[in-house]
């Protein structure tokens, strides 16, 4: 894996650990699936199915778009406030 590779990897897993949006499974979840695990393998773990995991996956990665919108929207808002 490339530098950059690693450092995008790297910030994804911190932003997924400080996320107060995030309950344990759904980031025990993504970081499962960033490190390489699958879909089944994350199921067993919770005796659910493949599918009941990416459906979860997919709601946990909504949350997180959701709140990166929220951020950056605050930070240009307080941008033009304190200029």
């Amino acid at each position: 894996m490339s530098s950059k590779a690693n450092k995008t990897v790297g910030y994804l897993l911190s932003l997924i650990k400080s996320s107060d949006k995030l309950n344990a499974r759904e980031k025990d979840i993504l970081t499962g699936r960033i490190k390489g695990e699958t879909l089944k393998k994350i199921g067993k773990r919770y005796e659910v199915t493949a599918e009941r995991i990416r459906q979860k996956e997919e709601e946990a990665i909504l949350k997180l778009k959701k709140n990166i919108y929220q951020l950056i929207l605050f930070s240009k808002l307080d941008n033009k406030i304190n200029k």
